[in-house]
């Protein structure tokens, strides 16, 4: 496992504090009552004026969901619950799936949370590659099992250089942490410009795609016959923050230095 002990640790109790989540709010009449108001209360999130503060929340928790360097921030559960909060308010007014689908101004304001996020994101990624820019003097000098498996990853991706932007771009469509990428990059001395570009791009994709996640699960419900209620809606938001924390560990314990010599063995 390349992931640090503490790295383990970290995501071990994300796991247990959603599952202890979980368990509260369906065998505890009294807090399930306590998060179902206090969720129905975030709906004033993005309500007039207070767009323009979801518009800084978005921006900010991608950017330090892509400026963080090793420690896993599900900033894509802070774009489900924003952009659930004007689904949930276009709900209220007493409108279908269908109706909200066909909304002018529910786009733009779902929309405008996910570009700001993609900005935000653009920005982090700013951090993991002058990190990553850095450290290539300290993998050189110092003997590190974790900077080896990063270098190494970096190596795997720069194998075809012209394809690296497509790499770039397809990995920034994925819910993985930007740093196991930029970081490489950086320590390759990659061109900064042909690492953001296609990051930005890929995560204007990615954002949107957190933001539409409300409308999946409510055309899910709807297709399967079943009224989305605040309990199910809830229920869901935990599972899907389960399954992002899932990927950000996978991504970061595989071993990416094995990975690359066995596959240069594989060729000899």
């Amino acid at each position: 496992m390349a992931v640090p002990k503490k790295l383990t640790i970290i995501f071990a109790s994300f796991y247990l504090l959603i599952i202890i989540y979980i368990i509260l709010f369906l065998y505890v009449p009294s807090i399930q009552n306590a998060i179902i108001q206090s969720r129905e209360s975030l709906t004033a999130i993005t309500e007039g004026a207070n767009y323009f503060w979801a518009l800084l929340i978005s921006l900010g928790i991608c950017f330090l969901g892509s400026a963080s360097i090793g420690f896993p921030i599900p900033f894509p559960f802070v774009l489900f619950s924003l952009s659930n909060s004007i689904f949930l308010r276009y709900s209220n007014l007493g409108l279908n799936i269908n109706q909200i689908l066909q909304s002018g101004p529910f786009w733009f304001e779902i929309l405008g949370i996910a570009l700001i996020g993609g900005l935000g994101s653009a920005l982090g990624e700013l951090t993991g590659y002058a990190v990553g820019y850095g450290t290539k003097k300290i993998a050189e000098e110092r003997k590190s099992d974790l900077l080896d498996n990063v270098d190494g990853f970096g190596k795997m991706i720069l194998e075809n250089e012209k394809r690296t932007p497509l790499y770039i771009f397809v990995f920034a469509l994925t819910p993985l942490p930007d740093d196991l990428l930029f970081l490489p990059l950086g320590m390759m001395k990659y061109s900064f410009w042909k690492c953001i570009i296609p990051g930005w791009l890929g995560k204007n994709f990615t954002t949107l795609f957190y933001c539409c996640w409300p409308l999946f699960v409510a055309l899910g419900f709807t297709s399967q016959g079943i009224q989305s209620n605040s309990k199910s809606s809830i229920i869901t938001e935990a599972i899907l923050l389960l399954v992002t924390i899932t990927v950000m560990f996978f991504i970061m314990a595989f071993d990416w230095a094995k990975f690359l010599e066995k596959r240069k063995l594989k060729k000899l």
